[in-house]
């Protein structure tokens, strides 16, 4: 078995996703977004707002791995970047 460093990260398996936005106005980086996307639905969250609500109560434990320096992206934000992942792309970063 390889070294636990040797393995490939979460985020290196979703490397070639690319979500159109405006540089400028993006304030919670992808890592951060698809972390909690990943931890909310493994914890049974249905929906964006049930996501949100679920990230907003535990926001220390998800920032033991990321920062989230401009804190929780709202239910909007996260509808609208899922919105704009390729879909056949995420299936083929999630599966590897």
């Amino acid at each position: 078995m390889p070294a636990p460093d040797a393995l490939p990260s979460f985020f290196s398996h979703f490397s070639a996703l690319r979500v159109p936005r405006q540089a400028a106005k993006v304030l919670h980086p992808l890592a951060e977004i698809l972390t909690l996307l990943l931890c909310a639905t493994i914890a049974g969250a249905d929906d964006f707002v049930e996501i949100e609500l679920w990230v907003c109560e535990r926001q220390e434990f998800l920032r033991r791995f990321l920062p989230y320096r401009h804190g929780i992206p709202s239910h909007d934000t996260l509808c609208d970047v899922v919105a704009a992942i390729d879909p056949a792309l995420f299936k083929a970063c999630f599966l590897a």
